[in-house]
């Protein structure tokens, strides 16, 4: 069970090539057209790893994306709603 909890394509694993793989094949897979990267607020390794997924998504893949960061309450709704709703237009 262990081993296949050090597999995961988490960002505190590193080096972490798995989830830039698992990104790739998910795209492929169901013909992604952008993708949005939600990291939860004080999660240092997905901030740190977001602009390698960036550089990733914009030169291996050529897909858009979108980096949002948010805790779990609701004072960001009404920005993150015009954020997706602005990047779901520029990726139509």
């Amino acid at each position: 069970m262990a081993e296949r909890y050090l597999r995961i394509a988490c960002s505190c694993m590193s080096p972490n090539s798995d989830r830039f793989e698992l990104i790739g094949r998910l795209v492929q897979q169901f013909g992604v057209d952008g993708i949005v990267d939600l990291t939860w607020q004080c999660c240092h390794t997905c901030n740190v790893e977001a602009h390698l997924l960036r550089e990733h998504c914009d030169v291996t893949l050529n897909r858009p994306y979108l980096h949002l960061e948010t805790d779990y309450a609701e004072h960001d709704t009404e920005q993150l709603k015009t954020r997706i709703e602005a990047f779901l237009e520029m990726v139509k």
